[in-house]
């Protein structure tokens, strides 16, 4: 029983990885309150896939993987499918950039035989792509407009310049990494 249990945090992870799709479908469709329950049970099952692992003492590498691995299928296919909306919501090189350092993150993570561990920046991106889905369809969902949209295209844009220096610094860490110099 015990073992069943331990699978609690991985299943959670899983369940939202299969929640991106679904959000994805939501938003194109402007089922806007779907994809609002959706989101918060991504947010309030990444808040607790990791402290129920570590409680039931069952935290591995697998299991911050597939939730890394879920929590960046979400926030991509979120931010690509409020890219796709007919609104052009978000620009879409904020998921192709996000695309391509989740590849460069989970590409390093092997090649040093640890567990994935983001810079803090691209942690901090991480949760800003969230914010992001976020604040556009909890205001879609439920009809306000406490943050004016260009305002939030904006930022988006912010973010995708601080996602290309995630990606930039995380390369040159490596690069210096395998030449021996700091």
């Amino acid at each position: 029983m015990r073992t069943l249990f331990a699978q609690i945090p991985n299943l959670l992870s899983t369940l939202r990885g299969v929640c991106a799709p679904l959000f994805v479908w939501a938003a194109l469709t402007e089922h806007w309150r779907v994809a609002f329950g959706l989101l918060v049970y991504a947010i309030v099952s990444d808040l607790i896939d990791g402290p129920i692992a570590r409680k039931l003492d069952h935290a591995t590498g697998l299991g911050t993987r597939l939730d890394h691995t879920a929590d960046f299928a979400f926030a991509f296919l979120g931010l690509l499918a409020l890219s796709l909306h007919d609104e052009n919501l978000v620009p879409l090189a904020l998921p192709l950039l996000q695309l391509l350092a989740f590849g460069e993150y989970a590409y390093t993570g092997p090649q040093t035989h640890r567990s994935l561990i983001p810079s803090r920046l691209g942690r901090y991106n991480g949760i800003l792509y969230f914010v992001v889905v976020a604040t556009i369809t909890t205001q879609l969902a439920f009809e306000l407009d406490w943050v004016p949209i260009n305002w939030i295209y904006g930022f988006c844009w912010l973010l995708t310049a601080t996602t290309i220096l995630s990606i930039a610094i995380r390369i040159i860490t490596r690069f210096r990494k395998s030449r021996g110099t700091n």
